[in-house]
Order: structure tokens, then C-alpha cells, then sequence
């Protein structure tokens, strides 16, 4: 009897993880161990750049266990799976926040395990709650029982330690679950449901207010820091080092790059150190630039002193002061924050002050639309083997689970403020409505690219 697509899947995920495991090797990485208590430099996106054939391996070997799950777990289970996911979420912000994380990793012997009724003494907690809440974090692989009702943490769980990435990524503020549970009332119930108005959408029903999120962000000063915390690691360290490698930043014609909302420097500084020759200035508001020129006059202050580096306010929705061939221009996760309307408003101020050799580089996810079944294309670029070249899978073009991230951040967008993760058509639309053109499309070693954008001369002949 023929399996065509569980036999196509294997063999995908075979050549994928051979694949995964010579460029473990050719970097000369540890083997990757669950069973660790010690972090892997894969671990950290933000410290270790892996090699493009690496991060296309791991990506396929995600996409072809997530095309596996689908294709053998019944729909049922499936289900009860993705109900219960926002369980799993709400065990690791406990672990964290009653600081048995932190317990964990300073014990004599971490890998030994501490019995939950050791952790519900020292924190005071209930150890009939505390054992099911660790042993939902030891399903999603974020700890270990090491033997009945004794639990360590594993090599990911490190990542949720005081001052690592993880710690800061795991936000959710107050209202968050209720603002997902509004979602199918706003899309088909709510007078707003046909309106794409940034004041009208799911955050505004589930948070009865008028606000514009950013606005009652900045109102509530107990979820400002958590959240300004979260979105420096998702909108900026994960994706720094690939942004820095991976374009071509000495073929800019321009001397001065401007960050638009570039937040604390952090790309600006990433950039200017690997490339000295550009000037640059780094715009965001004015409750927002206070705090970066501190940072920048600390960190970098021969580059302030010596005019290489400014600091200014600057609202987006105003026309940008720096016009001509001397700018480019970078928008870094600030597209995806807005609607259409918004966004070409934002665009179209940039694309007025730009010069024939001026590119906005316009720093995104790009959503894939599931329109075929093979996703050859996207890594034929990383198969080296000539075996490989005959390869058949059947993997989405979007890389199925490989995608969660930007389908969730689509998601979450457009449930925060009627924004989302835009596809190269919804891009070319969008640029092209702004008197622009896409140059290029950058793919990084992150969820994000590069989508590099210049005035589209064709339209004046």
C-alpha cells in the first residue's frame, strides 16, 4: 500500500536533519541535548548568527515535524492540543514569576531536580497545584521530572533566567487572554467588525477603552516597562545581527542612515560598529528620545560629541526633515503597527525626502500565502547534495509550523491596532501607491527581511 505524503514527509525530514546535523559540525557546535543544563549557542538569537544553511535546515526540519503532526494527529486531539496551549503559557509565567526558575538554576546540582514540595516550601505555594503546573511545563519541553514530583530545568528553560532573552519575551499585560477571547465578537458581532480604524478593534472592547493602544500603554506606566522589554527583544535584539550581516550596507550611495522610531540605538549602533564610514540619526518621540540620548551619550559618546550620531524627536505622521541624497531611510517593525491608510501616510512622508540614490529599507516580516505544496523554492539555495536536488516534499510554501511566529504577529497586530504581516503583494501595493518601487528583498537569518525600497523614476517618464 503506497503512503505517498507520510513517506515524502520523511524522507524531507531525513534529508533535513542530515542536513541540520553536517552544519551543527561545520560550525563546530556542541550537539544539540534536551537533557543539558546548559545553554546551546543556537539558543540565543541575539549572541550566536548560525550559518545560512543552518538556519534553513532547522527551519525545514520545523516545517516537516509540523506537516507530520497534522498529518497523523487526529482532529480531536488537535483541538484539545490548541486549547490547552494558552495553559502551557500561563505554567512558564509562573514558574517565572514566583522565581522558581531562578531557584532552579542556582541549585548545587542542577541536573539532580528539587522535589515540588522543597519549591512550595520556599515560596510558599501549594504543591498540589505547583506539581501539575511543572509537569504542563515539562510537556512543552521546558523542564524536566527528573523522577516522581522532582523537577530541573532543561537546556531551553534557561532562557526564562533573570537578564536572558526569554525572561523578556514573556510578557503578556493584564487583559491579554480576554482581548483574544473578544476577537470572534469584534470580526463578526461588534458594529466595528467591517471598520480597519486603529480605535476600533479587539483592544479597545476588551480594555473599554477609547485609547489607541499605544496611548493607553503609555497611560498605564505598570505595563510600560514589561512591554517596552518585550518588544526590544522581538522588535530589535533577535533580528540585529542577521540585519547587520546579511544586506549589503556598503552599497548604500547615501553617507547618513536615519532610524525612523529606532527606539534605544540599538540597530544604529549595531550597524555604525560594523561600519564606521556612515553618520547616523536616530528618530522616536519625545517621551522616547530622553532615554536614548542618555544611552547613546553613555555608550557612545565620541560619536554624539563628534556629530556622527544624533539623537531627535520625531513624530511618524509628520513629513521627515531629512530630504535628499544624502538619507536613507530604515522602518523597523513599524509598517506592520498600522493599517493601509496609516501606513502609506507614515511611507509617503519618508518617500517625500528621499534623493535618486536615497532607499528606505523597510525591516518586516513578509507573510507567505499557502498557495502550493512545495516549499523547494524558498531552500534550494542550501542543498548542496546532489541527491538533494531530486528531494520531494510536500512542505507549504509558507513553511507551515515554521510560520507560527508571523501568522501570531499578524494576529497579534491586527487585534491590537487593525495592523498585520503584510505578503510581497500586499508590499508592492503599498510601496507602489507611495510614488515607490521594491529594489529587493532581503531574506535574514530571522523572521524578518529587508525589503529595500527606492522613488520609482519609471513613473515620472
Amino acid at each position: 500500500m503506497a503512503h505517498a505524503e507520510l513517506d515524502r514527509l520523511q524522507a524531507c525530514l531525513n534529508f533535513a536533519l542530515d542536513k541540520l546535523r553536517k552544519e551543527l559540525d561545520n560550525s563546530q557546535l556542541p550537539p544539540l541535548s534536551q537533557l543539558s543544563s546548559v545553554e546551546h549557542p543556537l539558543d540565543d538569537p541575539t549572541t550566536y548568527l548560525p550559518s545560512t544553511g543552518l538556519f534553513e535546515a532547522r527551519r525545514l526540519s520545523l516545517a516537516c515535524l509540523g506537516e507530520l503532526k497534522n498529518l497523523i494527529q487526529s482532529p480531536l486531539d488537535k483541538c484539545m492540543d490548541e486549547r490547552f496551549t494558552a495553559y502551557g503559557v500561563a505554567c512558564t509565567d509562573t514558574l517565572i514569576k514566583t522565581g522558581i526558575i531562578d531557584y532552579l538554576s542556582d541549585v548545587p546540582n542542577p541536573s539532580q531536580g528539587v522535589p515540588a514540595a522543597e519549591l512550595a516550601s520556599k515560596f510558599e505555594l501549594d504543591s498540589q497545584k505547583l506539581v501539575p503546573i511543572l509537569r504542563c511545563c515539562a510537556a512543552n519541553g521546558w523542564v524536566r521530572e527528573t523522577r516522581d514530583s522532582s523537577f530541573a530545568l532543561n537546556r531551553c528553560s534557561r532562557t526564562f533566567i533573570e537578564g536572558h532573552a526569554g525572561r523578556r519575551l514573556n510578557f503578556f499585560m493584564p487583559g491579554f487572554v480576554t482581548m483574544i477571547e473578544t476577537i470572534p465578537y469584534w470580526v463578526a458581532e461588534s458594529e466595528w467588525k467591517l471598520s480597519r480604524s486603529p480605535e476600533q478593534t479587539a483592544f479597545q472592547i476588551a480594555f473599554k477603552t477609547p485609547l489607541l493602544a499605544f496611548s493607553w500603554i503609555m497611560e498605564n506606566p505598570e505595563v510600560l516597562i514589561p512591554i517596552a522589554n518585550h518588544l526590544k527583544s522581538v522588535a530589535g535584539d533577535m533580528s540585529t545581527p542577521s540585519i547587520v550581516a546579511d544586506y549589503p550596507w556598503e552599497q548604500l550611495e547615501t553617507p547618513v542612515i536615519v532610524d525612523c522610531g529606532g527606539g534605544e540605538g540599538g540597530l544604529v549602533s549595531a550597524i555604525l560598529d560594523a561600519h564606521p564610514s556612515f553618520r547616523a540619526i536616530v528618530q522616536d518621540m519625545e517621551n522616547v528620545v530622553a532615554l536614548t540620548s542618555s544611552i547613546m551619550e553613555e555608550r557612545r559618546p565620541r560619536d554624539i560629541e563628534n556629530g556622527v550620531l544624533k539623537v531627535e524627536a520625531h513624530d511618524l505622521f509628520q513629513p521627515q526633515a531629512w530630504i535628499g541624497n544624502e538619507y536613507s531611510f530604515i522602518l523597523r517593525h513599524i509598517m506592520h503597527d498600522w493599517p493601509d491608510k496609516e501606513a502609506a501616510t507614515i511611507l509617503g512622508h519618508v518617500a517625500r525626502a528621499l534623493g535618486p540614490k536615497s532607499k528606505i529599507l523597510i525591516i518586516d516580516m513578509v507573510a507567505v500565502p499557502n498557495v502550493n505544496a512545495t516549499a523547494t523554492t524558498s531552500f534550494e539555495s542550501f542543498l548542496l547534495d546532489s541527491d538533494a536536488k531530486r528531494l520531494d516534499c510536500t512542505i507549504p510554501s509558507h513553511f507551515g509550523s515554521a510560520s507560527k511566529i508571523v501568522s501570531g504577529s499578524s494576529m497579534h497586530m491586527l487585534t491590537m491596532i487593525n495592523g498585520c504581516e503584510r505578503s510581497l503583494r500586499e508590499w508592492e501595493a503599498l510601496v507602489r501607491a507611495c510614488g515607490l518601487r521594491i529594489m529587493n528583498v532581503y531574506p535574514l537569518r530571522a523572521h524578518t527581511s529587508i525589503i529595500e525600497c527606492a522613488l520609482d523614476t519609471r513613473a515620472l517618464l
